[in-house]
């Protein structure tokens, strides 16, 4: 090896292994003091952007389990505020089956329909006024309530709104009405050949009505024969209650397209006409056909906690119904509450789950291993000292060659 004094290859070969060294020291330090193994992009790129897309998820997930509490409590808050009403119906309804005794006075069912009357602007009260986070939730106001409980768009869970109120509570459902427009279901004209049954199961006998397929070829041929049957059975004295009325029609398009029929009625009734399409899917114009009428010597049986009293045998009688219609409906407003919580823990502990395996697959990427990080820090340290100490002497080699010069 020449003897040179103007570059010294062996001091720049020290340097350079120490500077490496320095390099692992000051690595090992920053991610033992930091606890990470990345700390920047230069670390591990495609590591860093793995763990960001973790981190997302991780915080999306931590933010569902509180949307998902905050869902709970509302639902909790909405079944302990039907508790209360359906104490207080409880209680409305001992009065009116205590009302409904002769035994009582003309004053005395006063004073229990007083009672009872204070009970149901309660039970009203209750409904319009009970909120979450400056939501009214129990007053029909809101149809549907829907709860983020994932990371990812679209992953929600919908929850029917409740309506409570005592305008509501008690009263029968209309399934809806409307008019036939016979116009519109024109092309529909040749129905099949077979014949169609409909029945309406009623308290006392059910009404059928029988669609000949020969001579039942449009919508208004069906509509009459329908109508005919029920405004025949409407005028017998016998009360007709709890019906239903479900059937489906079926064309001889070229694309086979059927029309479903359904309807319910208590004291008087609905039919509803389904929407028709051709073949292509394409709307030949929705019918809705209705035929409503009172029943000879029938009830009213669509009366509403607003609207019942016990001052007489026959309105407390009525009313013990209607409380019982009442109870029903919260009850099963509560079971459909409880559900909803139920299921929001399963969702709870799904997502806990999910959150718990993202941050144990994201520590393994950026979190150090403190075991290996402390045996490399000891490495480093050693290198450094020993790459001091061997430029040290690297730099001493050019002074020898002086002594050449003596």
């Amino acid at each position: 090896m020449s003897q040179v004094i103007n570059t010294n290859v062996m001091s720049l070969n020290a340097q350079r292994n120490l500077n490496q060294s320095q390099g692992a020291l000051a690595q090992s330090l920053e991610r033992l003091s930091s606890g990470l193994r990345i700390n920047s992009a230069k670390d591990d790129a495609a590591g860093l952007a793995i763990s960001e897309r973790f981190t997302s998820q991780i915080n999306g997930l931590d933010q569902a389990v509180r949307n998902s509490n905050d869902g709970i409590s509302l639902a909790q808050t909405a079944e302990g505020a039907l508790d209360t009403v359906s104490d207080s119906l409880q209680r409305a309804r001992e009065l009116a089956v205590q009302a409904a005794n002769d035994s009582n006075s003309a004053s005395d069912r006063q004073a229990l329909n007083d009672e009872v009357q204070q009970l149901m602007d309660e039970v009203g009260r209750i409904a319009n006024n009970t909120e979450f986070n400056g939501g009214r939730i129990l007053d029909g106001s809101v149809e549907d309530l829907f709860f983020q409980v994932g990371a990812n768009q679209g992953q929600m869970i919908g929850v029917d709104g409740v309506d409570a109120r005592n305008t509501n509570l008690g009263a029968a459902e209309v399934v809806g009405d409307g008019a036939l427009d016979s116009s519109q279901l024109e092309e529909l004209a040749g129905f099949s050949d077979s014949d169609v049954t409909i029945t309406v199961d009623g308290a006392d006998d059910p009404i059928e009505v029988a669609l000949d397929g020969d001579d039942i070829q449009t919508m208004d041929d069906a509509v009459r024969a329908i109508n005919s049957a029920i405004s025949e059975a409407a005028t017998e004295d016998d009360v007709i209650s709890d019906a239903s009325l479900e059937a489906a029609l079926r064309v001889n398009n070229e694309g086979e397209t059927s029309i479903s029929i359904t309807g319910a009625f208590d004291t008087g009734f609905t039919v509803d006409g389904g929407q028709a399409l051709d073949e292509d899917g394409d709307d030949l114009g929705a019918a809705l056909f209705d035929n409503q009428g009172d029943i000879n010597n029938g009830g009213d049986n669509n009366v509403n906690l607003t609207e019942i009293d016990v001052t007489t045998r026959d309105t407390a009688t009525q009313a013990i119904g209607v409380m019982d219609g009442a109870l029903t409906q919260i009850s099963s407003l509560r079971s459909e509450l409880g559900a909803v919580q139920t299921r929001f823990e399963s969702t709870i502990s799904n997502l806990e789950i999910g959150s718990e395996n993202l941050s144990d697959a994201r520590s393994r990427i950026m979190d150090a291993d403190f075991a290996a990080e402390t045996a490399e820090l000891t490495r480093a340290e050693v290198l450094q000292q020993a790459g001091t100490s061997v430029l040290s002497q690297a730099n001493a080699v050019p002074q020898n060659v002086l002594g050449l010069l003596q």
